[in-house]
């Protein structure tokens, strides 16, 4: 049971059976109120606290029932609201030894983190505590719509805790403002806890239909911004010879293809007319064809910015708001651009002009949307001068990703990437989660942050949405990847149940690395695998799929850089038992019969692959089949 406690002097416990958050209080802008009164109302399971302030009242219902403790916080009597309101702050969190975080959005670094910590913690829409029992306590709210809700932790003389929302300055016309419920749970499986949230919170927030895992090539992590129709031409015929029994669901023109970024339906030196032609080869070849765009994103020697400089976001000083600068060798993409300034959709012009661009890339055929660096549109309405003022950065964000969906339709697959994850539910079909990989084992484009975030993220994969780790590479050549590393990434990005996704050039492919891709192609049912040692330090990653056919795969990953031995009980993974257990390297499967656990020693980066039917028959054909 998580119960509330509330003191004379304004603050309030919140308690569990393991756990507790002492002396909280509501606070502004990080500073705690300074009430000049304060009165509190017992009724049954609610207390209502009331904080008379020199201008203004907040009025906190603390309640408590069988499933929940949550907190509601109104605000009355202020002519705008504060820029963020923590409903729950300077709570020392006794107890308490680690957390679980979920990340604004990609590469975020979602996970559970050891407590106290030096670093401040920011964590975003499901927050968890844990101590040293089974207890985790689950902090989140159901509506996103309107504001980002944080929860922050830091150490000071104890471990604290504050949560609340960024509410950004906006005006409150009837002087009233009621913030998203806040809610407090328990639960004794921490993995289990986050899913049935993650749940209520995309039923809540009308999440889209689910569909079948993406099975998809886009033209960036080889070939980067130097696609072009005669590439083009030679990598579909390529294709053709190298298809699965699955075929590419779609091909995506990713980055490159514009003269600038942000005149997307203007012709360029690698697309001289437009991309229509592209897209009807792409059809034509029995694929759906996708595109890449960066909404948000104007180079300064576009002519979007020489036309219409008024449709770029300034900062409150009024100069532009310029997240890129490029001034040395390394001009993105190889565009000119010294800079990279954001559209500013609150202008009714730019709006419409963004209207216009999906308008038209859907009418020239495409079919699927990856739009990228959305975090450029997310802006806080305190730090920037909008052309129209009077909303959060969240609405004038939803107010875009309403459009984008109207205008390319129900039918299309909209992927998005570098974009934060709890405004975005009920648009999107699938999300990237994890940094950018690249072709070897460390480095900044190493695959550690996209085993932490696809660990950290998988409460939420089809749910929210499809998960995308990022692409599987493939090749053997132009790549420092060892053999072992690549398997293991492969069944690692496939078992998990989201995108399945390459840039290699499969037709260029060795018949073993090729024998890869078939064997990892996605299933149509969207099944997702349990994480069931999530929280046990010093284990293995494990992921556990059910599959439609009753069978279940297992796929335990060592990612250290050490040899590991470990003994995993059928039980503790959630499987069945009694049933005969197989290992399976590629389309080999060894009998193992009948047991009670799994006995894995691996070296450094490799995996090992089991599988256990629902029937006697060997296993066969793809890894998820």
């Amino acid at each position: 049971m998580t119960t509330w406690t509330a003191y004379p002097d304004g603050s309030f416990d919140l308690n569990t059976k393991t756990l507790s958050l002492k002396g909280a209080f509501p606070a502004i802008d990080g500073i705690p109120v300074r009430p000049t009164a304060i009165s509190i109302d017992r009724a049954g399971e609610v207390t209502t606290i009331r904080y008379t302030l020199a201008i203004g009242e907040l009025e906190l219902r603390l309640t408590n029932d069988a499933t929940a403790a949550t907190l509601d916080l109104t605000i009355r009597g202020m002519p705008v609201a504060p820029r963020s309101i923590q409903v729950l702050a300077g709570a020392r969190a006794t107890g308490v030894t680690r957390c679980f975080k979920q990340a604004r959005g990609m590469g975020g670094g979602s996970g559970l983190i050891e407590l106290p910590s030096d670093k401040p913690i920011e964590s975003f829409g499901i927050t968890s505590l844990l101590g040293m029992g089974d207890d985790a306590l689950i902090v989140y709210a159901i509506d996103h719509t309107r504001f980002e809700q944080v929860t922050a932790i830091h150490k000071s003389t104890d471990v604290c805790v504050a949560t609340g929302f960024q509410t950004e300055g906006i005006p409150l016309t009837e002087g009233k403002l009621s913030l998203p419920t806040l809610r407090f749970v328990t639960t004794t499986h921490l993995s289990t806890g986050l899913r049935a949230i993650a749940e209520t919170i995309a039923l809540a927030m009308q999440r889209r239909p689910l569909r079948a895992a993406s099975y998809h090539w886009c033209s960036w992590y080889y070939l980067y911004q130097n696609l072009d129709m005669t590439i083009l031409r030679e990598y579909l015929d390529g294709f053709a010879r190298a298809a699965s029994n699955r075929p590419l669901d779609f091909v995506q023109v990713d980055a490159g293809y514009a003269p600038a970024n942000g005149d997307w339906l203007l012709p360029s030196h690698r697309f001289p007319g437009t991309l229509k032609p592209a897209f009807d080869l792409i059809r034509a070849r029995g694929h759906r064809p996708g595109v890449w765009i960066g909404p948000f994103m104007v180079g300064n020697r576009s002519q979007l910015a020489k036309d219409h400089p008024d449709w770029l976001l300034c900062d409150t000083a009024g100069n532009r708001v310029t997240p890129w600068r490029h001034y040395e060798e390394n001009r993105v993409w190889g565009y000119r651009d010294e800079e990279t300034y954001v559209l500013d959709t609150s202008h009714p012009d730019a709006f419409e002009y963004l209207r216009t661009v999906f308008r038209t890339l859907r009418a020239w055929g495409a079919q699927m949307f990856k739009t990228d660096f959305m975090f450029w549109g997310l802006q806080d309405s305190t730090k920037v001068r909008r052309y129209t003022p009077g909303k959060t950065g969240v609405e004038y964000f939803r107010d875009v990703l309403t459009m984008i969906r109207d205008e390319i339709g129900e039918e299309s697959f909209w992927l998005g990437c570098i974009a934060p994850y709890m405004p975005f539910i009920g648009f999107a079909d699938a999300m990237r989660i994890g940094g950018d990989v690249g072709a070897s084992w460390t480095g900044g484009f190493g695959p550690q942050n996209m085993l932490r975030e696809t660990v950290g993220s998988q409460h939420f994969n089809n749910v929210f949405w499809q998960n995308d780790p990022d692409v599987i590479l493939l090749r053997n050549f132009h790549i420092e990847l060892n053999d072992d590393e690549i398997t293991s990434l492969a069944l690692w990005q496939a078992i998990l149940g989201g995108v399945v996704a390459t840039s290699d050039p499969l037709h260029e492919l060795s018949e073993e690395r090729l024998a890869l891709w078939r064997f990892v192609q996605p299933t149509t049912d969207s099944g997702i695998a349990s994480l069931p040692l999530l929280g046990q330090p010093d284990r293995p990653l494990v992921a556990v799929r059910r599959l439609a056919n009753g069978d279940t795969v297992v796929l335990v990953f060592n990612t250290t850089d050490r040899r590991l031995v470990d003994r995993l009980t059928l039980k503790e993974l959630g499987v069945p038992l009694n049933r005969c257990v197989w290992a399976r390297t590629g389309q080999q499967s060894t009998r193992l019969g009948i047991t009670d656990h799994l006995l894995v020693e691996l070296p450094p980066h490799a995996s090992a692959l089991f599988h256990i039917p629902a029937s006697e028959a060997e296993p066969g054909g793809s890894m998820l089949r």
